[in-house]
Formats: C-alpha cells, structure tokens, sequence
C-alpha cells in the first residue's frame, strides 16, 4: 500500500458528502485498485469520522520504542566484528549488550546491501569440511558421488576410525595444537 494517510483523506472527503461506507469502498477500489485500503480498515476509519475525529494520522503507539536498534548499537555491534570476525552472534549480543534477534536484525540490514551473503560472523567449520581438508591435504582422492544415493558408501569412511583411534583420550586447549598432532 502505497500512503494509507491520502486514502483515509479520501474516506474522510466522501464521509463530509454524505456517501455512504460501501459508496466509500467503492469509490477507493475504483481509484486504489489493488492498493486500496482493506473493507476492514475503510470500515474503521469511516466509523472514526463519524464518530467525531477530525486527525487522518495514525494514533500514537503503546509501549516503550525500541533503542536497539539506534545508530550507537549498530556501530557498537560492526567494531565488535571489524575486532574479532569469528565471534558468533551470541558473543556479539553479549559484548555489546542487545538481545541475540536485534542482533541477527542488524546482520541483515547491514549485509542486505552488500554484495557478501554474512560473511562477517562466519561459522565453525563442520566435520564435513575437516574431512575435506585432511583429504586434500594428504592427497587422497575422493570419487565424487551422487548427492543422495543410499546405496552407496562415502568414498573417505575408511578414514574415520583412523582419525578417532589416534586422537583417542587425548584434549587439546588450541586448533593449533590439534593441527599438529
């Protein structure tokens, strides 16, 4: 919908003429065509004119306005990021103070116009992604397969009791230190 505010002058204008309300509907629909404002939303404001308001402008909202959404907490949130790339969005709403969907919101607004898809607060890496890696690192080829075919094993699950027998029982406190072990 285009300006709710110049339909309900409109509504206002026919009301002051004596049209009736489905007089009103119609003239709007005529005019509007598809943007026109809702029978419900007509109805109501019509019944408001007759009641005695004058004002076309929407009443004030309840409740208390959000702030964290303002222009401080966005620039907060984008030097937390600029800091450390590969917080999460929790660590990022905790650090700057806002709920985690504020947060979110900020991401998508800010990287709506970009041309990156999010790549400010990237993932942790998948155990699909390791395998990748440690594959191409030790230059074992992989056969390519179908993407869903059950019949079919993974080409690299030899691997995966290698990989956990020689890792078994032990903790590392870094990536590096896993790197190189």
């Amino acid at each position: 919908m285009k300006d709710p505010e110049e339909q309900r002058v409109c509504v206002k204008f026919c009301f002051k003429l004596g049209k009736s309300f489905t007089e009103t509907f119609h003239m709007l629909q005529q005019a509007y065509g598809e943007d026109c404002l809702s029978r419900t939303q007509c109805h109501e404001w019509y019944q408001r004119f007759k009641s005695g308001r004058t004002s076309v402008e929407d009443d004030p909202k309840s409740g208390r306005p959000s702030t964290s959404m303002d222009d401080d907490r966005v620039e907060k949130v984008l030097a937390v990021i600029r800091q450390n790339r590969r917080l999460t969005v929790r660590e990022v709403a905790e650090e700057v103070g806002i709920c985690r969907s504020s947060c979110h919101l900020i991401f998508d607004r800010q990287t709506a116009d970009a041309s990156c898809c999010r790549k400010c607060v990237p993932r942790l890496l998948t155990d699909a992604l390791l395998i990748c890696e440690f594959l191409t690192k030790h230059e074992t080829t992989v056969v390519p397969q179908p993407p869903y075919s059950p019949d079919l094993g993974p080409a690299d699950f030899f691997l995966f009791s290698k990989l956990k027998s020689s890792l078994k029982g032990r903790r590392f406190q870094t990536v590096e230190e896993i790197e190189e072990n």
